[in-house]
């Protein structure tokens, strides 16, 4: 252990004294990132500080003797070719594509020195003749490779982001080889960890250096390439590996799926499928200020609050790859439950609405457009059908069957199912239209006489069935046949009400109103859809905050509701009131637009309601306060 402890050290102290030097090189080489709208920096700040990490964490290794014997040369080999690309790029920007050639061909490396995952390659030898399952294993780790070496490049937009990020999931890593005994696997990640502790003094916020894709690069393929490697890598499974990155890698495919969606779904309502997938895919990899932690400054946080938070996070999702390593009684799919959970709740919490498409009303024409072909709608339900009878023969509700007696008795429902809603009249109705009464009437009558029909059938060609299953079948379908049908309704009012946000001002700039703002943004409290603040002086007018603009002054209070169609004003500074208050109240009354005080939520003043007789007053004077009216 004390090589260790000094080797970590050392890769701690090394990158202390080394960055500063690094930085004034990069700032005299013009080797900076430069301020622009996916930026949340507002002066040139010096990028390429993964090659003091990468230098100190070489150095520290050497000094001590500590170099990890399980990794081959090709794994030094691929990280040196993504480091010189890495550098590259943050002296001259490089094109995509050859970031990506690179990625691959490290993989590549990475895969022939014999580092892989072991999913498939109990099936060698078998099978197909001439075809080896480990191919799979290879393919499955050259894609988790570049997966994971991308998302904590994507992932670095905040002063500290990734390298927090790195030091977590580093220090999670050395943790569970030491836990199985395995020093020399504990080393690389821990020492590489330090480096990068070293690297946060100065990359914290606010951050005097970047890493760069120097930087990013290089800790994204360490933290893929280093659980497949040592003692341990039997017992680091892709479960464990994943959750290392759990933040960086649900911020990538986020990204990936909302980009392809945003693209994808506008094409395929004009009709055209296949140049929508094409123009969707090709937007995934066009950069944006969409990313989580983009959102969660956009909702109000400043940016170490932001990174504190996705930090909190991959310290759960550590913690939780540790737990899950070795250990064959884990409860996988209560796991990935629960992060399907998260995601969706971030999903609604951010408001990323290109993965809300009923929201946004994007797949209402989609819809429109995949019913009016027949064979689809015919397909669906018998699909549905399918399933309805699957889960009636594991329900129990029939004897025990065969495979052959299944097979037929599955055939047999589908058919039935389907001649019946034929000649029932399910298919003469407009299946994207039914939203009455007697749509629905006409699919539980068709539903009811076809699981009755069906089970008539299956006694008469000496298939062993119930009354049982076909209430369960019956139970099962209806439901969802009416989603099916019904959906397109529903989303169309879902759409609609969306649509209904009401604009509303904020009136003050103090931390409440930044509190405010983004608690309207997260809840998205009856519809409001916050435009803009209110200040009571006019030395922030013209500025932004909270990504939203100072439209002026309390005194302009009256021009900025008309001109801004507002429907609600938010009182957010508790400095407000007195005459000044009185004079908001007056021109909210006047105006028609309702008053609301945001303490910790929002509440409606009552005295600001517009007069109930529909008369409106001459507007009063603004009274000269001075300082007393208005100061915070």
């Amino acid at each position: 252990m004390t090589p260790l402890v000094a080797a970590a050290a050392l890769g701690f102290a090394l990158t202390v004294v080394l960055t500063p030097l690094v930085r004034r090189l990069a700032t005299v080489c013009g080797v900076t990132d430069q301020p622009g709208a996916r930026r949340v920096h507002l002066r040139p700040i010096a990028r390429a500080g993964g090659a003091a990490i990468a230098i100190a964490t070489g150095a520290a290794l050497l000094a001590t003797g500590s170099v990890p014997a399980a990794l081959g040369r090709g794994v030094w080999v691929a990280a040196a070719l993504l480091l010189v690309v890495g550098l590259l790029d943050d002296v001259r920007s490089l094109p995509a594509g050859l970031k990506l050639l690179a990625q691959i061909a490290a993989a590549a490396l990475t895969v022939q020195a014999g580092l892989r995952f072991t999913l498939f390659s109990w099936a060698a030898g078998g099978g197909v003749t001439g075809f080896d399952p480990a191919l799979l294993d290879a393919a499955l780790t050259i894609g988790w490779i570049v997966f994971a070496t991308n998302a904590l490049n994507l992932s670095d937009g905040l002063d500290g982001l990734t390298s927090g990020l790195g030091v977590i999931a580093l220090g999670w890593l050395g943790a569970t080889a030491l836990r199985f005994g395995d020093v020399d696997a504990a080393v690389l990640p821990l020492v590489l960890g330090a480096a990068l502790l070293g690297f946060l003094v100065y990359n914290y916020h606010p951050a005097s250096i970047f890493l760069g894709d120097t930087g990013s690069l290089l800790i994204g393929y360490a933290l893929a390439v280093l659980p497949l490697a040592g003692k341990h890598r039997d017992v680091i499974g892709p479960l464990s590996a994943f959750l290392l990155i759990a933040v960086p890698a649900t911020d990538t495919l986020l990204a990936m799926a909302r980009r392809f969606l945003a693209r994808c779904l506008p094409a395929w309502g004009d009709g055209a499928f296949r140049a929508g997938i094409v123009e969707g895919l090709r937007n995934t990899v066009r950069p944006d200020r969409r990313h989580i932690h983009h959102r969660l400054l956009d909702l109000g946080f400043g940016q170490r609050r932001a990174v504190a938070w996705l930090h909190g996070g991959a310290l759960v999702t550590g913690g939780l790859a540790f737990a899950a390593a070795d250990n064959p009684v884990w409860p996988a799919d209560v796991l990935a439950l629960g992060l399907g959970i998260v995601v969706i709740a971030l999903v609604q919490a951010l408001g990323i609405d290109e993965l809300q498409p009923a929201r946004n009303g994007l797949i209402l024409p989609v819809l429109s457009r995949l019913a009016r072909r027949r064979w689809l709608i015919v397909a669906a339900d018998a699909a549905l059908v399918l399933l309805a009878q699957a889960a009636a023969l594991a329900l129990g509700g029939h004897p025990a069957l065969g495979k052959a007696s299944a097979a037929a008795s599955l055939t047999v429902v589908v058919l039935a199912h389907l001649a019946t809603f034929r000649a029932l009249g399910v298919y003469r109705t407009v299946w994207w239209a039914s939203t009455g009464a007697n749509d629905l009437a006409v699919l539980a009558r068709a539903s009811a006489v076809a699981s009755g029909a069906s089970y008539v059938l299956l006694r008469l060609v000496g298939i062993p069935a119930t009354p049982v299953a076909a209430v369960v079948r019956f139970l099962f379908l209806l439901p969802v046949l009416g989603a099916l049908r019904f959906s397109p309704a529903l989303l169309a009012d879902a759409v609609r009400r969306a649509g209904r946000a009401e604009r509303a001002v904020i009136c003050g700039t103090s931390a409440e109103a930044q509190h405010a703002i983004a608690h309207l943004r997260r809840n998205g409290i009856g519809n409001v859809e916050p435009v803009g603040f209110v200040e009571t002086l006019p030395r922030l007018q013209g500025r932004q905050l909270g990504r939203l603009p100072v439209l002026g002054t309390l005194d302009g209070l009256s021009s900025i509701l008309r001109a801004q169609g507002v429907a609600h004003v938010v009182i957010a500074d508790p400095e407000l009131r007195g005459e000044a208050l009185r004079w908001a109240r007056a021109v909210c009354r006047h105006s028609g637009v309702r008053l609301h005080r945001y303490i910790e939520r929002l509440l409606q003043e009552t005295d600001a309601a517009p007069d109930p007789t529909g008369r409106r007053g001459p507007l009063p004077a603004m009274a000269a306060t001075g300082t007393d009216g208005h100061s915070r």
